[in-house]
């Protein structure tokens, strides 16, 4: 069986490039590459490849206004439907990423596929429809742990914009870790959709670094008039230092030991795009990647009990040896 092996697009590239469609839709005047890396936080070459990505399947319209310098603008003129047309793997493939994303069910993501789904629907017989309906039995999602975010639909939505035009914001933060409730003034940079919850990346206040806020934890938001600067903050390089996604500042090398009986199942899976893994003689897996987030790593080691063990650092092996006496101190019999 053939591999395909053209790049597929991942999940903050699909974000950038939708945010970048809506600025560009609710433009009252052309963009030129420059303004749009400057609105997006991301490099001109990079907006380029964006657009001819885009281009492909939307209208989107390419202005000269002078010998070097181009401008884009959406066409308003949709091209009809009626003209477009699905092959059966295209419309499982809409169905499919429709049925995926059912924990965002209640944002403009899923909201706006939603709309498409019954658009589709609309241009289809009674016949195809049917054929459609069918496609549940081949895939369905299995969503669980999921956040409902229908209450949130207005703020999504602002926070959307507010990245794409690089508007400041002010919102009120709940942190149920810290039980505390606080205004901030905040640079949105990214959403960030990780484990069935969505996260909001930015910059708070004056600070450089970049915070990880639960996007159901944002109680109140409203966007001002003042725009900003991209800060210097390497959101990309931020995302890879995260294990999941969170990050502090010290990054530590991590060594882990699984047993050879469970090691089958860290092979499989990718869990960090810069972890190694090596099977040993004896069956066992050494698997290492450099990561700060001990609250995250420690409870996914602890997810494969005795099977697995953490080699170093030696400070989150006392880390994690307390954790592992405070729960053997509640199933001790009284």
């Amino acid at each position: 069986m053939a591999h395909d092996t053209q790049r597929r697009p991942d999940s903050q590239q699909l974000v950038r490039q939708w945010a970048l469609l809506r600025l560009l839709a609710d433009a009252t005047e052309p963009y030129g590459v420059k303004r749009l890396s400057e609105q997006l936080g991301v490099s001109k070459a990079t907006i380029e490849r964006d657009l001819a990505t885009l281009e492909r399947d939307f209208a989107i319209i390419e202005e000269s206004i002078g010998k070097q310098k181009k401008t884009y603008r959406i066409d308003h003129r949709i091209r009809a439907l009626e003209a477009i047309t699905f092959g059966t793997t295209e419309l499982l493939a809409i169905y499919a990423a429709h049925k995926t994303l059912a924990g965002l069910a209640g944002t403009p993501i899923h909201d706006d596929l939603a709309s498409v789904m019954t658009k589709i629907r609309g241009f289809l017989s009674p016949r195809h429809n049917g054929g459609l309906d069918a496609m549940a039995r081949v895939f369905t999602s299995h969503a669980r742990g999921h956040v409902d975010y229908s209450p949130q639909r207005e703020l999504i939505d602002q926070l959307v914009d507010a990245i794409a035009r690089r508007r400041l914001c002010e919102l009120t933060y709940h942190s149920t870790w810290k039980g505390t409730t606080r205004k901030h003034t905040a640079r949105p940079l990214r959403l960030i959709w990780h484990r069935s919850a969505l996260y909001l990346f930015a910059c708070l206040g004056e600070r450089s670094e970049i915070t990880t806020l639960a996007v159901h934890r944002i109680k109140d938001l409203d966007l001002t008039r003042e725009s900003f600067t991209a800060p210097k903050a390497d959101v990309d390089a931020h995302v890879q230092k995260a294990f999941g996604i969170f990050v502090s500042d010290k990054e530590e090398d991590v060594e882990i030991r699984f047993d050879a009986d469970i090691a089958w199942r860290v092979e499989e899976r990718t869990h960090h795009p810069n972890e190694s893994k090596e099977r040993l003689p004896d069956g066992t897996l050494r698997y290492r990647v450099r990561s700060s987030a001990q609250w995250e790593v420690i409870p996914w080691i602890q997810s494969f009990g005795p099977f697995a063990e953490l080699v170093a650092p030696d400070s989150w092996r006392a880390a994690l040896r307390g954790n592992l006496e405070t729960t053997s101190q509640r199933y001790r019999d009284p």
